[in-house]
């Protein structure tokens, strides 16, 4: 990367007030924090941001950033998630938008679906967490960028249920944790009317020994053309998880208690 671009990139994280900076959160900085971005994120910092922290998660189409924000003027811990505004990866999220009546698709540009996405998850998160659903609380969204609660302790994250693996039985009742995922799973389908459409052990975390189901932007009202064929993919990904520790459910049954 070009001595110039990095001089760029620590210009404005300097502004950003940088919590710790070593040598590889700087390169993870430089690589998704192209200059848009970066005036983004100082627009946010005057109202929503105090301190830009490390790294949470990296991925192909977003990377995820603990902060100490603002949430209604009150400083709490948050997770800034952004998108990559050059991803090769972005046209396989295409079909959860397409289908979406409340998206306008006419005419827009592959920048503006990657804010759009960016929106998409906003107001799902909007929807589940006012039905009651365990999800992060989003606090606000600009362009590509998206801040919400930041799940975890003392700036280390919650783990995911796929990062726990095996050892899950010995950290949780497996029954009840199972009963609990499917109980939000019911308020997300009956009372926000949306289906995940991506959830499994990657998507779940366990914060203070209750699920919180993350990674909301792929989910779709329970009107879309596909929404039946995610709901069932979902049910499936996660009865396949929990009855490796000796549940033994049923999709079917599991379909039935949710539906009914």
């Amino acid at each position: 990367m070009k001595e110039s671009k990095l001089k760029k990139i620590d210009f404005y994280l300097e502004k950003l007030r940088i919590k710790e900076k070593d040598s590889s959160e700087r390169k993870i900085y430089a690589e998704v924090l192209d200059e848009r971005t970066l005036k983004n994120l100082y627009k946010l910092s005057k109202k929503y941001i105090r301190a830009l922290g490390g790294v949470i998660s990296t991925g192909k189409e977003a990377n995820v950033f603990f902060a100490d924000g603002f949430d209604d003027g009150k400083p709490v811990p948050v997770a800034i998630k952004i998108y990559r505004t050059e991803t090769s990866e972005f046209y396989k999220m295409d079909e959860y938008i397409f289908g979406d009546k409340r998206f306008d698709l006419r005419r827009i540009s592959r920048k503006d679906l990657i804010d759009l996405w960016a929106e998409k998850e906003f107001r799902n998160l909007q929807r589940a967490y006012t039905s009651g659903v365990n999800v992060p609380k989003p606090i606000v969204h600009f362009k590509n960028i998206l801040i919400m609660e930041f799940l975890g302790e003392d700036e280390i994250p919650s783990p995911s249920l796929f990062e726990i693996g095996k050892n899950l039985p010995e950290v949780v009742d497996c029954e009840r944790l199972f009963d609990e995922i499917v109980r939000n799973v019911k308020l997300l389908y009956k009372k926000a009317e949306l289906v995940h459409s991506d959830l499994s052990e990657y998507n779940i975390l366990l914060h203070r020994e209750e699920p919180y189901l993350i990674d909301m932007g792929q989910a779709v009202l329970t009107d879309h053309p596909n929404a039946e064929t995610y709901f069932e993919r979902d049910l499936r990904n996660l009865v396949r998880f929990f009855n490796k520790f000796g549940l033994k459910k049923k999709i079917s049954e599991v379909l039935e208690e949710i539906v009914s």
